[in-house]
């Protein structure tokens, strides 16, 4: 079949207009039975209608800051407020009512969170989805450890996630913490971490979402669990189709050009039973990248098993991968492309986590993950100590440290500490600070992988050294009210050896460059967040990022970093939910020789969500809608990021 006949409806296409139509018929029409609207209610009713309207007003007020509760920061449950790091968590509702469609997304609302090249998953090759926080990313490798329940979900070949594996109905919860976090997750925690947490599973649930919106998106997720006789289950399936867009602006098409859209489908399940349990996850995606030749799919399949006891815990994991890239050269005109390379990969991962209490206070782990691909392979061990002390009621010390060794043509090894203080300087306001050093190997893909974007090429390097970030950080917390939290930090970073793609020529081929290690640079800037909870039905948030990334020897700033970042927006639960915010951007460089800048930008989301009865809510939602132009690369030819994006659906709850 012909990829670029997408004007005929699919299958997946019918069956979803059928699952929406069917949602609103079955659920849409509550049953109800006549009453006397002027007759006083029985004296147990009313007591029953007033203890539900005050368990909905408890339930819809929002929690308060010393009561939420993050644990990626130390492997251990503490309050937001009390983290040594600078913690943002994301709840499920948040993920629900983000004016996006998938968890990047959503994420993006928080400064400094990107993907390579100003991209998102939803067009975007999956060697730029990469995360990097507070611009440290120069290239599509992450350089942020992202986790699932303790899992590594970064890709063991070329360390980009697959931030559409997990249906977004499975999530309970995203925490996204700041600052190298390799004295306790090893490499890749060079700029922080971002876990997922699974949904826990509740008796009989049973939700779906539908929806239908801009560039052909035709959506729909279910989640569903049970428990009988000790043993839980939840599970959760997602399938995702999409035209997509053009990327190249219209004046500048030629006729290789064509909308790059992608398909994917994804699925994960968890059983449990007393302390152990079992998981499952499987992804497969297909992509147009915009013309003809440039394709690609990818497939996984992970299985994850555990125990869980009061004092440690043990987890053991492997995946199986594949990656199947066509790359072309487009000539001038854009009217012909020719293929360049054919790129076929299967790999796997296999590795294991424990971590075990000691005594108050004290805990150790170790963790080791290896990753074969064809005659290569690398292994990563690591070890790690974490101790808490706490001096006095208002004065907290934590050190902590690791050990890592890692393997590809020889064996190195790295030493990661970090010691922070938090210090409680009144009732209301909490004093943070922290040093620390972290790292992250190389991966095969950057080691051994070729590959070409547009008309620029890049040589992979079987000589890269590890990177290498020396960082202090410090800030406050100011909450004096529960309906209040603002939050400031200043943070330097110096990095050593970091991975880039370095120009060597251009010509009329086009661009040539390699991955080379490009010595020191510095990343320094300053963060805050603010929210405010006026009432129990209204919310304001702003989140604002300046960061300054350069290379020392040049002076130049390091690509895909802009100096100014944030987001500022509000929600309002009533008869009918909106939520909206403004996104913007400054300008930077998509290249290392800072000649190819790109412009910043202002993008507008809203989201409006309508309770027709208790089990069903329709909403309309939309990303961009100014419709600005985002410009997510040069290479050399500017492409475009997402347009103005706009979707309705379904919400339906059968647990209610």
């Amino acid at each position: 079949m012909d990829r670029s006949d997408v004007s005929s409806p699919s299958l997946p296409g019918c069956l979803l207009r059928r699952l929406f139509a069917g949602f609103v018929l079955s659920v849409a029409i509550p049953v109800s039975v006549p009453a006397d609207e002027n007759r006083a209610p029985e004296p147990d009713k009313a007591e029953a209608v007033g203890a539900q309207e005050e368990a909905e007003q408890e339930e819809t007020a929002p929690p308060s800051h010393t009561e939420t509760v993050v644990v990626t920061a130390t492997r251990g449950e503490e309050a937001i407020v009390d983290s040594i790091a600078l913690v943002t968590a994301v709840d499920s509702e948040e993920l629900s009512n983000s004016p996006g469609t998938l968890v990047d997304e959503a994420l993006s609302r928080v400064p400094g969170f990107g993907l390579f090249r100003r991209n998102t998953s939803f067009i975007s090759h999956p060697t730029t989805t990469g995360v990097s926080l507070r611009g440290i990313g120069p290239s599509g490798a992450s350089r942020t450890l992202v986790l699932w329940d303790g899992i590594p979900l970064n890709d063991p070949f070329g360390n980009w996630v697959y931030w559409n594996r997990m249906p977004t109905l499975f999530l309970d919860r995203i925490e996204v913490a700041r600052g190298a976090a390799s004295p306790l997750y090893g490499s890749s925690a060079l700029g922080g971490t971002v876990q997922l947490f699974s949904r826990r599973p509740e008796p009989g649930l049973l939700r779906a979402r539908a929806q239908l919106g801009s560039f052909g998106i035709q959506d729909a997720e279910v989640l569903g669990s049970h428990e009988a006789d000790g043993i839980s289950v939840v599970g959760a399936a997602r399938m995702l189709n999409s035209e997509g867009y053009h990327r190249i602006r219209e004046a500048e098409r030629g006729a290789v050009d064509q909308p790059a859209g992608v398909d994917f489908r994804s699925m994960v399940g968890r059983a449990t039973s007393g302390p152990v349990h079992f998981s499952i996850n499987y992804y497969s995606e297909d992509r147009r990248n915009g013309t003809p030749i440039q394709i690609n799919s990818s497939r996984l399949v992970m299985l994850e098993s555990g125990i869980t006891q009061e004092n440690w815990d043990l987890r053991l994991f492997g995946q199986d991968s594949r990656l199947n890239s066509d790359f072309s050269r487009i000539l001038a005109g854009r009217n012909e492309e020719r293929p360049t390379a054919q790129q076929m990969f299967e790999y796997s991962g296999v590795g294991g986590v424990f971590t075990t209490r000691i005594a108050a206070g004290l805990q150790a782990g170790a963790d080791w993950m290896r990753t074969s691909w064809g005659d290569h392979s690398q292994n990563r061990f690591g070890a790690f100590l974490q101790k808490r002390l706490e001096l006095m009621p208002s004065l907290e010390v934590l050190a902590d440290g690791r050990v890592d060794l890692w393997q590809n043509t020889g064996t190195k090894a790295s030493v990661n500490p970090r010691l922070g203080v938090r210090y409680h300087v009144l009732e209301s306001t909490t004093l943070r600070a922290s040093a620390y050093r972290g790292f992250r190997a190389p991966s095969l893909n950057e080691l051994y992988r070729p590959f070409r974007v547009g008309n620029v090429r890049v040589a992979a390097n079987d000589q890269l050294g590890e990177e290498t970030l020396y960082g202090a950080e410090g800030g406050l917390d100011f909450y004096p009210t529960e309906k209040m939290l603002v939050r400031g930090n200043f943070y330097w970073n110096w990095l050593r050896d970091t991975v880039g793609n370095v120009t060597l020529e251009v010509n009329d081929e086009g661009v040539f460059r390699q991955r080379q290690n490009i010595g020191r640079s510095r990343a320094r800037g300053f963060e805050a967040e603010v929210y405010v909870y006026p009432d129990a039905n209204s919310e304001f948030f702003a989140a604002y990022l300046f960061s300054v990334s350069k290379v020392e020897e040049t002076g130049l700033r390091l690509p895909q970093v802009p100096f100014h970042q944030g987001v500022v927006g509000g929600a309002w639960h009533g008869p009918v939910s909106v939520r909206a915010d403004l996104r913007f951007m400054s300008d930077q460089f998509e290249d290392d020789r800072n000649q190819l800048p790109m412009e910043g930008f202002v993008s507008v989301g809203l989201r409006v969500s309508y309770p027709v009865n208790d089990r069903l809510h329709v909403f309309l939602a939309g990303e961009n809608l100014l419709d600005a132009e985002i410009i997510s690369a040069r290479t050399p030819i500017e492409t475009l990021g997402t347009p103005r994006a706009v979707h309705v659906g379904v919400d339906v709850d059968l647990n209610r």
